[in-house]
Parts: structure tokens; C-alpha cells; sequence
């Protein structure tokens, strides 16, 4: 029989004291409610019952408020990525990393059923608006994990995204796949980030908006923040560029006034996001349940504009075409649409979604109310 060595023993003892120490960490550090970093609030600890044990809701809620609430939780995050990359791994916590240091969100699953249900959702609001509206469109973005599907290892866990537009192709007004492709190699997408960036975002504009499009000469590049760090970043823990926010402002007068609190903003960026971790809501103040645009164009055209964060940026190219804009996000917008629309003498009304949010978005049955 071998007599375990003073090594071993000292490896063993360390780490029982290494675990020790994390569970009084985690017993006697305060818990946050709210994650800056993930751009989320954290689990609370579950209140205890003989139900919520028996039907396992308990143990499950218990399990996420230890893993929300685990000491150094973000600096552990950050180490399991490098320790990944030098393993070889480039997907790590759900999102790529590409050779020159891109973040790239993976579309590795979907729920197909609450996805066709989406599709006929939109399907029942046009059928229902027919002749009330001057137009009904529909954009569905595909995510940089499609677009920029180059960048990434052959045979890496993805949803086939063209496939799910194809399943849309009655409804979509524009094919954003190929006009994101066409541009590729631009910053279209944010490198830390999931969301498209201001150019991306006028590529559609410029498609979906035809000869009344604007140029990009006819818009004030500013840019907003240099050193961004959005989800991506927050998912794997490590970056190795910051982004760039731009605003794209066109020459339109305008005020904002979000859920009908009665102020009147003259900008619809918020820049006292700037000074926080998620800068990317500086556009519209982040997701509003309803936001309502009123320029001085007298055009009597007036949109509805269903969205989801996608969309944020996307509204600056739109004011200079419309009267009034209403941005709804069905999530927590609690009016029934079609009376909005009735009330409000909408006449165009445009869905802009990015397409992996939307197969997984709960709220679009809100659309046929």
C-alpha cells in the first residue's frame, strides 16, 4: 500500500481551503441585483416551498442564483475563454472567436414551432390590415454568424438562417442576406457586439427605401463612443477590439416623447448611456414599450414601427420620410395594435426584427390584436 505523499497531501489540502473559501465568499459577499457586465438581472434566491421542490421549479431556480451569485463570477467567465482559446476552442460561452478577434454570436438552435407560429402571426396582422394601410413590410435580419459565416470554422454547431428567410419569403420585402453579403467586408456588425452597426443598418435602409433614399452625404456622421464592449464581450469575458458607435444624423427636426410621459426630447440618443457598460442603448434610451417621433416633415405619412433592438438604430435614417414614427415594442407595449393604428391614422406600418430573436420572441401574437 502507497502512503499518500506530502505533495498529494498538500494538493488535497489546498484544495478543500480553495473551496472553503469560495463558499464563504459566496456566503458572506453581497449579491448583486444586477449584472452591468451581462446587461441583465441576476437570479434572487428562490423562496423555499414543498411545491416548487416536489416540481423541481426550486432546484432549478436554486442552481441559477449559485451561478449568478458565484464569487468573481465575471473574472471566472473571462478565464474559462482563455483557457478555451488555448486549448484551441473557438467557441466558447456560445460565441465565436474569430482569427482577427471578432465575437460572433452562434445560431446553433431553434425552436421551430414558436418560429412558424411568429410567421403566422405576421400573416394574420397583414390579412387584417388589408386596405387600412398604405403598406405593410417585414425584415427579418439575419445575424453576423450567417453573414459572416466566412470567418468561421467549417462545421461549427449554426442554424442555416437562409433557410428560416426562405420559410418568410411571402412576407419579407427585402432580402437582407444578400445585401448584408454584398457588404461583408464593411463593419456591418459590431465586433463585440450582436447588434449591426449604424451601417449595416443603412444598407437596408438604403434597399427598403428605394429612390427616396437619402445618400450617405446627407447624413452627419458622429461618432458617439470609441471603446464599446456589448454582449458578445459580456458572454466570453475577453475582446480584443473595442467598437465604434456612430450616429447617423440626418437634417430633420424632430421630438421624442417615450411612453407617453409627457417629455418632449429634441434627440433620440440618450447620452448618458455613454458613460455606461451598455452604450449601444444611447439609440432611443434602449428598448421603450412605445416611443413616438414627430418631425417637421407635413407629409401626412405616419408608421408604426414594430421592433425589436435591431431596429434602434435603424429608426435615425427614418426621419426624414415620415410625419410621425410610433415605436412599439410588442414585449411591453400593452395597447391592442390595430385600435393604435385606428386611433393614430397610421398608414405605413414596418416589422424589423433580427431573425434569431424573432424565432425565439413570445410576443408577436400581440401583432394580430
Amino acid at each position: 500500500m502507497h502512503t499518500p505523499s506530502l505533495r498529494n497531501k498538500f494538493s488535497a489540502l489546498l484544495f478543500v481551503l480553495l473551496l472553503a473559501a469560495l463558499f464563504a465568499a459566496f456566503l458572506l459577499l453581497p449579491k448583486r441585483g444586477y449584472s452591468e457586465n451581462e446587461n441583465r438581472y441576476l437570479t434572487e434566491k428562490p423562496n423555499f416551498s414543498l411545491d416548487a421542490l416536489l416540481s423541481g421549479s426550486y432546484t432549478a431556480d436554486f442552481e441559477s442564483y449559485v451561478t449568478d451569485g458565484f464569487p468573481f463570477r465575471d473574472a471566472w467567465i473571462s478565464l474559462k475563454s482563455h483557457l478555451d482559446l488555448a486549448a484551441g476552442r473557438r467557441d466558447t460561452g456560445g460565441v465565436y472567436v474569430t482569427d482577427d478577434g471578432c465575437l460572433i454570436e452562434m445560431f446553433d438552435s431553434v425552436d421551430q414551432t414558436q418560429y412558424d407560429r411568429n410567421l403566422e402571426y405576421l400573416r394574420a396582422a397583414r390579412e387584417a390590415l388589408e386596405g387600412r394601410l398604405d403598406s405593410f413590410r417585414v425584415l427579418l435580419v439575419p445575424t453576423a454568424a450567417k453573414v459572416w459565416q466566412y470567418r468561421i470554422a467549417p462545421y461549427t454547431a449554426d442554424i442555416d438562417q437562409a433557410q428560416l428567410l426562405d420559410q418568410a419569403g411571402d412576407l419579407l420585402s427585402l432580402d437582407c442576406l444578400q445585401i448584408l453579403s454584398d457588404h461583408r467586408e464593411e463593419e456591418i456588425y459590431y465586433r463585440t457586439d450582436h447588434h449591426w452597426t449604424s451601417r449595416g443598418a443603412y444598407y437596408v435602409y438604403e434597399a427598403l427605401m428605394g429612390t427616396e433614399a437619402l445618400p450617405e452625404s446627407a447624413f452627419t456622421v458622429e461618432t458617439l463612443s470609441e471603446d464599446f464592449l456589448g454582449t458578445t464581450f459580456s458572454k466570453a469575458g475577453i475582446w480584443f477590439e473595442k467598437d465604434r458607435i456612430e450616429a447617423w444624423q440626418p437634417d430633420t427636426v424632430y421630438t421624442i416623447e417615450h411612453n407617453l410621459d409627457g417629455r418632449l426630447l429634441d434627440s433620440m440618443y440618450d447620452r448618458s448611456f455613454l458613460d455606461k457598460k451598455d452604450k449601444y442603448s444611447v439609440f432611443l434610451g434602449g428598448n421603450q414599450a412605445l416611443s413616438v417621433i414627430r418631425t417637421d416633415n407635413a407629409n401626412g405619412r405616419r408608421l408604426v414601427l414594430v421592433k425589436d433592438s435591431y431596429a434602434n438604430t435603424f429608426v435615425q435614417f427614418l426621419l426624414p420620410h415620415y410625419e410621425e414614427i410610433h415605436i412599439v415594442d410588442l414585449r411591453s407595449f400593452a395597447l391592442p395594435l390595430s385600435a393604435y393604428i385606428e386611433e393614430q391614422q397610421i398608414t405605413d406600418l414596418l416589422v424589423l426584427y433580427n431573425l434569431k430573436g424573432f424565432s425565439q420572441e413570445t410576443s408577436v401574437f400581440r401583432i394580430a390584436k
